[in-house]
């Protein structure tokens, strides 16, 4: 029964909450161990490179994950799913919590991550659902302070922590987090949406999980060569499925995911956009404690506290960039976004085996501010144009690339820092590499307000 017109403010309210309080420790627990690998290595004996899949594999099983939820939402009442999903993530958490090696605590984490792909498009459907139109800036706002907020505060956390009560303590809080969600769940959740046909193609599955894990498992063996089958090989194999999926996916009558979704322009701009924000906010997550921890030689809790700073300003811009979105729209994030990943990048090109803890905040707290101007704005852009079917498809799709986009860019940025010599030229480069996505953004920005204009244009013509 679809419960959405039977709704008080406070029923809406404690929704909003939970779902809020869900995407917050979910969110958290993806980036959460970016901090914590050099502990790892020492604490199981792994290399970086293995132990960086604690963060990218998380992602990865995120991103093949959420396409399935798109027909799991249309045939799952709200409650069941939310339940599912939470429960999912918090045996992960404790299983992390009591892992004796690394397998264990990699299976503990790819179960945290089934239960964070499955809440990503679900909380944003059901968000939407209950709120109008005209306050969606402000709902994403929300939306995104809890969950892109908790990705960048999650270091700094994972830091106090650490120093205190060792990696161990991360994921026992998580579990606890994790339960206190699920009894607001249990209070406040309602079925909100309409249960809807659907079917779920277990070729289709099969094809875009394969393809996506083959071409980032690709990615990150590069190093050892791009003409090799575990590299090269399996980057070609991950293009021909997704490829093959795509094509199949636009010809079927009941796709999994509906891709004609991507013939709304703003849905286009808004995902390339968000892809691009990812490689950048992600990519720094992983080399930034590498550089503060391993090359400078600071503490867990000093670079844990070098974060408070941008973390609070970016709650701060999330929300005003939000408001913002529903009075003037996305054009004047746009601008801020992109000028501050500018300086930002630039910044990163300086730093030296001098830098202080101040200066390392600094450029933190701008990548923050930055990402915080564009995320929320950029996802009402892409989802509030569309409605019903489409919006569940186009969530989906939205999540799914921006979760594969997180993965490849904690990948990308590892490898290019191993390739370029693990040292301080190899950190200018990964910056270097920061600032050529930066100039993506502001190509993309140019291409929306031309397309924009042209269309104004039109529309006074005729």
């Amino acid at each position: 029964m679809n419960e959405k017109n039977c709704l008080s403010g406070v029923q809406r309210t404690g929704i909003l909450i939970t779902l809020l309080a869900a995407a917050f420790i979910t969110s958290m627990s993806t980036t959460v161990t970016g901090n914590m690998i050099p502990n790892f290595t020492e604490y199981f004996g792994v290399s970086s490179n293995l132990a960086q899949w604690l963060t990218s594999g998380a992602t990865l099983i995120s991103g093949i994950t959420i396409p399935i939820t798109a027909f799991m939402i249309k045939r799952t009442p709200n409650k069941v799913y939310f339940f599912s999903a939470m429960t999912a993530y918090t045996i992960g958490s404790l299983g992390a919590f009591l892992a004796s090696n690394f397998p264990l605590l990699l299976i503990s984490r790819l179960l945290q991550a089934v239960g964070c792909g499955m809440f990503l498009s679900f909380a944003q459907i059901v968000l939407l659902r209950i709120y109008p139109k005209e306050k969606h800036g402000t709902i994403m706002a929300g939306y995104s302070m809890a969950s892109t907020i908790s990705s960048l505060i999650a270091p700094t956390y994972a830091g106090l922590v650490m120093d205190t009560f060792s990696w161990r303590g991360v994921f026992v809080s998580l579990f606890a987090f994790g339960i206190m969600v699920l009894v607001s769940g249990i209070i406040f959740m309602k079925n909100v949406t309409d249960k809807e046909e659907a079917e779920l193609n277990i070729g289709y599955v099969a094809l875009s999980s394969f393809g996506f894990a083959a071409f980032l498992i690709g990615i990150s063996n590069i190093s050892g060569g791009l003409f090799s089958l575990k590299s090269g090989g399996l980057l070609l194999a991950g293009l021909i499925l997704l490829c093959i999926f795509s094509i199949l996916q636009l010809k079927s009558e009941s796709p999994m995911l509906n891709l004609w979704v991507f013939k709304y322009p703003k849905f286009r701009i808004a995902l390339i956009l968000n892809i691009c924000l990812y490689l950048i906010a992600m990519g720094n997550a992983m080399i930034c404690p590498i550089f503060t921890k391993s090359i400078r030689g600071f503490s867990d809790t000093a670079y844990g506290v070098a974060t408070i700073f941008g973390s609070l300003l970016s709650v701060f811009a999330t929300f005003s960039a939000g408001k913002l979105y529903d009075k003037v729209g996305i054009k004047p994030m746009f601008f801020t976004g992109a000028g501050l990943f500018a300086v930002f990048s630039v910044m990163g090109m300086f730093l030296s085996e001098q830098t202080s803890i101040v200066y390392i905040s600094v450029l933190f707290a701008f990548q923050s501010v930055a990402v915080a101007a564009l995320i929320s704005p950029s996802t009402a852009m892409a989802l509030s144009g569309l409605e019903g079917k489409e919006r569940v498809d186009g969530s989906a799709i939205f999540n799914t690339l921006r979760q594969i986009s997180s993965s490849l860019s904690s990948t990308l940025a590892v490898l290019l820092f191993t390739l370029m010599g693990s040292n301080m030229t190899a950190i200018h480069k990964v910056y270097g590499y920061f600032g050529i996505v930066t100039v993506a953004i502001v190509v993309v920005v140019i291409i929306y307000l031309k397309s924009e204009k042209k269309q104004g244009i039109e529309r006074v013509s005729k």
